[in-house]
């Protein structure tokens, strides 16, 4: 005879039951909505998008007379009898079950404006954030504090982004960036996460240089490692030029640093302080099509 689960055993596998199943399991079984209520609700993927959401692997889509469902690649579809505010919100309070608190993986709101089916009181605990800096203070309230820093944040290389402490405070930061951007030295300063992505830049000039000088002149490491993504193979040979003019004395072969290094590109490895230097260094990606990063890495200066 099977024994039943425990109570904390029944908690723990409520817990970590995918989100769609979880609802569905629920509520086909009323006696488990008590117990529900407490038990924290954990999902993967959020995404909002103007009149839809994905929650994990099913997305919903309130059009004008229907309501679509699409999920691994069934889709299926009712008529909307209800506004598509209430029909929205009847289907949040359907997944969400009503809990004021959602653990999230990956949040990316790609909605311009906060959905109006979303209850106010609703806060996201989470992970990682994509979204338009524009954005940040209008979400900021659904943004449970204890969430922040952030892990990842996803966005774009614009003047509110350097202001922002969701974006500034992220353990990594990736910034998409536009054609002709330039990133200033008082940009580059404020970034204060452990690793800063450049997606995509090109035709476009950063102060990356003025940003090293500045470190050497006041013998202070930010402890920032830059990454700056591109296929713009002439970008990465201008800045490689730029830094050959101010630092050459510096270039170094990076004996013992384990990276697929461009061959015939030059390395540097510029001193800050006695304790800090930074590492400069061009790779190509495998199977990104000729896809190139250059990197500007702290690393201690004690062997």
């Amino acid at each position: 005879m099977p024994i039943p689960l425990s109570y904390p055993g029944f908690k723990c596998v409520l817990e970590h039951l995918e989100a769609v199943k979880r609802a569905h399991i629920i509520a086909r079984a009323p006696g488990f909505r008590k117990v529900d209520k407490f038990i924290p609700l954990r999902l993967k993927e959020l995404y909002f998008k103007l009149n839809e959401v994905t929650i994990n692997t099913l997305t919903i889509k309130c059009d004008k007379n229907e309501v679509r469902f699409k999920m691994n690649g069934n889709t299926f579809s009712r008529e909307r009898s209800a506004s598509r505010e209430d029909k929205m919100m009847k289907l949040i309070n359907f997944y969400f079950g009503g809990k004021s608190i959602i653990h999230v993986d990956e949040v990316d709101w790609a909605e311009g404006s906060v959905p109006d089916f979303l209850p106010v009181d609703l806060k996201f605990r989470m992970n990682s954030l994509a979204a338009n800096s524009n954005q940040f203070d209008t979400l900021l309230p659904f943004i449970d504090p204890r969430s922040f820093p952030l892990k990842t944040v996803v966005t774009f290389c614009e003047p509110s982004t350097y202001n922002s402490h969701i974006a500034t405070s992220a353990e990594t930061l990736i910034l998409g960036s536009y054609f002709n951007t330039t990133i200033t030295l008082e940009e580059l300063k404020k970034l204060k996460n452990e690793r800063v992505l450049f997606e995509r830049f090109s035709y476009s000039r950063m102060d990356m240089v003025a940003l090293i000088k500045y470190q050497k002149e006041t013998k202070k490491a930010t402890g920032t490692t830059f990454v700056i993504a591109t296929d713009d193979k002439s970008f990465i040979d201008m800045m490689l030029r730029e830094l050959e003019q101010a630092f050459g004395k510096y270039r170094s072969d990076l004996d013992g640093v384990n990276e697929r290094f461009i061959p015939g590109w030059t390395k540097f490895l510029i001193p800050i302080n006695n304790e800090s230097r930074i590492q400069v260094y061009a790779i190509e990606l495998p199977g990104e099509g000729g896809r190139r990063e250059i990197a500007i890495k702290p690393v201690s200066a004690v062997i």
